[in-house]
């Protein structure tokens, strides 16, 4: 997520007199301010050292830092987890902290406009204040005195508890609550829920994944399922020229069922929590349940894959990734079903490059690399002996 940008200040109302960079000025001082608290993320301190280290000795300036080190952009990557989350709550004028006790951009025009009154002046913008060291100390207090209340306001239980991962986490919790009874069990923070099969061999996993984008007001979520198996990974592992050895057989998340499904984002922040939740709880009923009972059955399994293919409506869209599945406990006759019903179930323009594929490993061709999605799994159907439908 952007917090600021330099260009997004450019443009008509920029007032003409000033450089477009001033638009950066005030970004580059909540970054030096963010750098001097520590606040600033890993990524910085490994890739941008020697700017931190030019900046706290003030040899440069923040909008210096700013366009040298983040290319005139100020993202939630720049800064660590506490830095961003006051991020969230201070720069956004429209949060709950914000509208207790200022944002930055309020209290940046205010700091200066007070300064400017004091000694007889009017700066014709926020874009005319001078980026100089000698501002940025006018305004550290106030953002010193920001932050402080911050760190007490986030304290308070109530404030606490609309934080977006505390939601996010009370939603994979309570969703949690709902797959326990069915063998799962969760990591620590429960954002991870996985059960083995009763052949000790297939894992089965239900996961969580936060948007990037989550806010106190507008938290969200995605879910995704995993189907791997123990001896596939040592499988891939052996097997030449197969560059994955995660033993994964399946793997979707809960979408739409329509011709290109697309995840379902939940939100899960207030009111429209609960609603979420049981409807989460629904379609992980209906369809994730069903879908590892039937891998959990896996001779019923290999077979339904080379009938049918690997497309499970609401989940994923047919995909060639099973293929080691079925060459690893199946048989040839069913792999040979599986990758035919692929390979006719693709648009011409995939079953071009599938057909390529075959005619340059039979020329004896050898490369690395993937030109396209699921080729390593394509010279994987070479590469066992399978062959082209003859429809292709």
């Amino acid at each position: 997520m952007a917090y600021d940008r330099i260009d997004w200040h450019s443009g008509g109302d920029f007032p003409k007199d000033v450089p477009e960079t001033n638009g950066g000025i005030h970004i580059g001082m909540f970054l030096a301010w963010m750098i001097s608290q520590n606040l600033v993320s890993d990524f910085h301190r490994e890739e941008s050292a020697d700017e931190i280290r030019r900046l706290k000795g003030r040899e440069i300036t923040g909008l210096q830092f700013l366009t040298a080190a983040c290319d005139g952009k100020f993202w939630e990557d720049d800064l660590n987890d506490q830095g961003n989350a006051f991020s969230v709550d201070y720069y956004d004028a429209k949060s709950a902290f914000a509208k207790q006790h200022g944002s930055f951009i309020e209290d940046y025009c205010d700091v200066f406009d007070r300064y400017a009154e004091a000694n007889g002046f009017e700066y014709p913008s926020a874009y005319h204040v001078e980026n100089t060291w000698e501002n940025f100390d006018r305004l550290k207090p106030t953002l010193d005195q920001r932050f402080s209340e911050w760190l007490a306001w986030s304290a308070d239980p109530a404030n606490r508890q609309l934080d977006p991962k505390t939601q996010f986490l009370h939603a994979c919790q309570e969703i949690g609550k709902f797959i326990t009874p069915h063998g799962f069990k969760s990591n620590k923070a429960g954002t991870v829920w996985k059960k083995t099969a009763a052949d000790k061999d297939t894992v089965f996993e239900i996961c969580f994944e936060p948007e990037r984008y989550n806010s106190r007001s507008d938290v969200r979520l995605t879910v995704a399922l995993f189907i791997a198996s123990k001896t596939l990974r040592k499988w891939h592992a052996e097997t030449i020229s197969l560059p994955r050895d995660d033993g994964l057989v399946l793997c979707g998340k809960l979408c739409r069922p329509d011709k290109y499904s697309r995840p379902i984002i939940w939100q899960v922040a207030g009111l429209n929590a609960h609603a979420s939740i049981g409807e989460i709880c629904r379609l992980l009923d209906e369809r994730a349940l069903p879908l590892f009972a039937l891998f959990a059955d896996r001779p019923r399994a290999l077979e339904h894959l080379a009938e049918h293919g690997s497309g499970f409506s609401g989940i994923c869209d047919p995909e060639v990734t099973p293929l080691a599945f079925l060459l690893c406990f199946g048989t040839r006759d069913q792999a040979q079903r599986f990758f035919t019903g692929y390979v006719n179930s693709r648009p011409s323009p995939w079953r071009r490059n599938i057909i390529k594929t075959f005619e340059k490993l039979s020329a004896g061709e050898v490369w690395d690399y993937s030109s396209y999605s699921h080729e390593s799994d394509v010279k994987l159907a070479y590469q066992s002996g399978l062959i082209l439908p003859q429809s292709s």
